[in-house]
């Protein structure tokens, strides 16, 4: 995140910037624009005598504009990592995932739509204990059951997941033809 830019999380603006190595989010009033302030409250410590909330403590900031104050979710010093958590998370959607703890790491992907976008096949071939597999999902957009069609070359076999949809469902015929002119079909029954 560019240190010249704030971002908007649980309705106020942070601005991250580095003391030293380390990122420190700074809450903005989101009207204002302003640094807001913690609102330390009076509260019992662990000796049963009252003292001011630390600020990792505080939920409720202040802007000098106004004077007003605002409340937040968490106490600040779980906002502020919340907050880095968060801009971090948009940039870890975007990298690839090996998955080590499984048993297939992926290789290769492709995804396709239909010309109106209605229908999608993605296909992904995947390194796995078992050797190299295709692993083709199709569905309708939108829909939360697709199917998901395993094709396993070194075995010969065209599978599919019982928890998914039938890719009946989705396809008429399915044929997977191997290296040594054997296949496999999945086929819809005829009515």
């Amino acid at each position: 995140m560019d240190e010249n830019q704030t971002i908007r999380i649980d309705g106020l603006k942070w601005w991250v910037t580095k003391i030293g190595n380390t990122r420190v989010p700074i809450a903005l009033c989101p009207d204002h624009h302003l640094r807001l302030t913690p609102v330390a409250k009076r509260v019992v410590g662990n000796n049963n005598r009252f003292r001011s909330q630390f600020e990792y403590e505080v939920t409720t900031l202040k802007c000098a504009e106004g004077p007003h104050n605002t409340d937040i979710q968490r106490p600040l010093g779980e906002e502020r990592q919340y907050v880095l958590d968060r801009i971090d998370a948009k940039v870890f959607q975007k990298w690839q995932t090996l998955n080590l703890d499984d048993e297939a790491v992926p290789i290769a992907k492709a995804k396709v739509k239909s010309p109106d976008d209605k229908y999608f096949v993605t296909s992904q071939l995947m390194e796995s204990k078992r050797g190299l597999q295709l692993v083709v999902y199709a569905g309708e957009k939108g829909k939360t059951k697709k199917a998901q069609i395993i094709i396993e070359p070194e075995i010969k076999r065209l599978a599919f997941d019982q928890q998914d949809l039938n890719p009946n469902d989705v396809f008429i015929e399915l044929k997977a033809t191997f290296e040594d002119g054997s296949s496999h079909t999945i086929k819809k029954a005829k009515e």
